[in-house]
């Protein structure tokens, strides 16, 4: 009974003050979004669509209706799975993903303190510096500057693993091992960064429990072998996921984008402005905001003079050193300037496998106020001994005052905007009507890189209507994403929008869902609304309040070269419109040298291929950078000549070579033209388009003919 009262207590102070501390929230549950409308909605599509695929035996689940049609992309950022294994049975009664996400968002802080309460219980045994630890990992100021990022405030499994790899050490029971072990992967499973983070406090608990006991056996070796297996077989499918997905899209962080996000040491003396207490406190913002509350600093620091418990305030204080140290990342700084060494933590990024794949070093600042909190509990302990040591009550009372004030100085303002489950009224008949459509791929528009907001929507409505579209927003973006939403979009170019559907087409897209009211360009939506009501590509539409759906032609079948030999530049002389001298750049082998009009496309532009016999060309690749994906040919002709007779090969947009391209290759894409049966010593391709900002340029150009 008094295991369970203490628990019931625990969790109903938790509870409290989770409440109290992001009011108004618990008004708005079901139509509200806790924080804001960027990654908390990513964080709800996620945990809705887990809960869907939970439902299906977790069949497909790497491959989320987000960015068609590239491959796994729920990698693209966390998965989630250790949260959505709690809360998919939430999904499936409820049906509101609104209130799930609201609902794992203040559970957050309830499991983050329970798992706390239980290490510093077990290190200190006493209820009093257990609570205050709680509250100092649960409330503590770090956590407004991650209020959108629900990866990092469902952090209690890492104090559990820790607390039961110390309790292996006493037992030697396997179950316990095994029980350290599970903690670790609900917390590498709710947060990929712990899959590294976590074991740098396990690693040292583990390392100090050993040399404590001085015992290593052969059934120890054994538990070990067990625990690691256990983990292998939970994150293999993981790791083999993340792995093809880094080697077919190459994803990793830069060492200059990996170092802008570690911590500089200045950082651990700045807050978030949210916070009503410490608001503005130092110069960092975001990642950068790694103040870790006065009381509980001043309580790790009362821990200092405790010699009965000395040994585990060391270790716990050489954790939270370790910790702070390996945030500072690769290049460690202090108030923006390079310390003058290299961090361990870039070291650790050459040997590390898979390192390099997270971003932002100064998230270990939760392990080190982890270590934190427990000396913060060592140092109440020592601070209730001196000023109550006779009277409970009073000792009671000293340990509330202390963790009111740890809460209030992590109390944050909390945003929290409206969000209907069901998404727009406005859009609600349209998306009814797609829903009802089959099975295919769908982009919405308008897309742009201004307004990551509506990408968020539209991600979040596939939990609605059911179809994969291209757009979606995630810590990663697809190529093929950035392309289409940015500047040299050819869905933002006035005069191609229907070569822009055409493009769709050629990539799978089937329906085309446009919100009419969201188009800042009258002219651009008008021009779009007439393909959609006129053009043959579109087999059906329909309108509603403020969108339009429309139904696409299936794309014909791309042509195919058959068996093709590269012609060698020794064989190809080159003549141009425009900048003669950087022809030879067509030819050089390097992918980022290129030939270029130097001009805006205005529609005279023409490159002249002279060949050293005839030839059956059935081929022309013209190969781009990322620096140069608006310089494609507007309007590009390719004809054979032969003296005074001229065959014309190609003729149109090259947008559906362009969109294939940029998939195979996002870095280099190319243009594949792919020629009928040809004899010709001469290729001319012109340009007959006209753009107002973008040259016509090509890195590599090169010609294959039939073997």
């Amino acid at each position: 009974m008094a295991r369970a009262f203490e628990a019931i207590t625990l969790i109903a102070v938790l509870g409290t003050l989770a409440t109290v501390t992001t009011y108004p929230l618990i008004r708005g549950l079901t139509t509200h979004l806790a924080g804001d409308l960027g990654d908390p909605l990513l964080v709800t599509w996620i945990l809705g669509w887990d809960a869907d695929r939970i439902r299906h035996g977790l069949t497909g689940v790497w491959d989320a209706p987000n960015f068609f049609p590239y491959r796994h992309t729920l990698l693209y950022s966390e998965h989630f799975l250790g949260v959505a294994l709690f809360t998919a049975p939430l999904q499936w009664v409820t049906r509101n993903p609104v209130l799930v996400y609201n609902l794992a968002f203040l559970a957050s802080f309830v499991i983050t303190g329970c798992g706390m309460y239980v290490l510093a219980r077990w290190l200190t045994g006493r209820r009093g510096g257990a609570f205050i630890a709680a509250i100092a990992f649960a409330f503590n100021p770090l956590r407004a500057s991650h209020v959108s990022h629900l990866q990092l405030l469902v952090i209690g499994w890492l104090p559990l693993s820790v607390w039961a790899l110390h309790r292996y050490s006493r037992t030697r029971r396997l179950r316990d091992l095994l029980l350290s072990t599970l903690f670790y992967l609900l917390q590498t499973l709710t947060t990929g960064y712990f899959a590294y983070f976590a074991l740098l406090p396990l690693s040292i608990v583990g390392v100090y429990e050993l040399w404590r006991s001085r015992w290593l056996a052969a059934r120890q070796l054994a538990n070990l072998a067990i625990a690691v297996t256990l983990v292998i077989a939970v994150m293999l499918p993981v790791v083999r996921a993340y792995s093809e997905l880094r080697q077919e899209s190459g994803q990793r962080r830069s060492i200059d984008e990996i170092t802008s996000l570690s911590a500089d040491l200045s950082d651990y003396a700045s807050a978030s402005p949210t916070l009503r207490l410490w608001g503005g406190l130092g110069s960092g913002r975001g990642e950068h905001e790694l103040f870790p509350g006065a009381i509980a600093l001043s309580l790790a620091l009362l821990s200092v003079p405790m010699r009965d418990r000395s040994r585990l305030v060391g270790l716990y204080a050489a954790i939270l050193i370790a910790a702070v140290v390996l945030s500072l990342g690769p290049s460690p700084r202090l108030f923006g300037h390079s310390l003058g060494v290299s961090g361990p933590y870039a070291w650790l990024l050459h040997v590390v496998p898979g390192l390099d794949g997270l971003r932002v070093p100064a998230r270990l600042a939760v392990v080190a106020q982890m270590a934190l909190a427990v000396l913060a509990a060592f140092g109440a302990m020592w601070l209730i001994d001196i000023v109550a040591p006779k009277s409970r009550a009073l000792g009671i009372a000293v340990v509330a005052i202390l963790m009111i004030l740890i809460a209030a100085e992590g109390w944050a303002t909390l945003g929290t905007p409206e969000l209907d489950p069901r998404g727009d009224s406005r859009d609600r008949e349209a998306y009814a009507y797609l829903k009802s459509l089959p099975r295919g791929a769908a982009m919405e528009l308008p897309s742009t890189a201004e307004n990551v907001l509506s990408e968020f929507l539209y991600q979040y409505m596939t939990l609605i209507h059911g179809h994969p579209i291209v757009n979606g927003h995630s810590g990663y973006l697809t190529p093929l994403s950035v392309w289409l939403r940015g500047g040299h979009s050819p869905l933002r170019e006035a005069g191609r929008q229907s070569d822009a559907v055409a493009m769709l087409r050629s990539i799978g897209v089937k329906y085309l869902v446009v919100h009419r009211q969201d188009y800042e360009d009258p002219s651009l939506r008008k021009e779009l609304l007439r393909v959609i009501e006129q053009d043959p590509q579109i087999l059906a539409h329909q309108t509603f309040e403020e969108a339009t759906v429309a139904v696409l032609a299936p794309s014909e079948p791309p042509a195919v070269a058959g068996p093709v030999t590269r012609v060698l530049s020794a064989s190809i002389t080159a003549r141009a419109s425009d900048s003669e001298d950087r022809l030879p750049f067509l030819f050089d082998g390097d992918r980022d040298s290129r030939w270029l009009s130097a001009r805006p496309q205005s529609g005279n532009e023409w490159l002249t291929l002279d060949l050293d016999r005839a030839r059956d060309i059935r081929l022309v690749r013209m190969q781009l950078g990322t620096r140069s994906f608006g310089d494609y040919p507007r309007d590009l002709a390719i004809d054979a000549v032969d003296g005074p007779t001229t065959q014309n090969l190609f003729h149109g947009s090259v947008l559906p070579q362009l969109a294939v391209g940029i998939i195979a290759d996002g870095d280099y894409p190319f243009i594949d033209i792919v020629l009928p049966q040809n004899w010709s010593k001469t290729l001319r391709l012109s340009q007959h388009g006209s753009v107002r900002t973008f040259y016509w340029s090509t890195h590599e150009l090169q010609l294959f003919e039939r073997q």
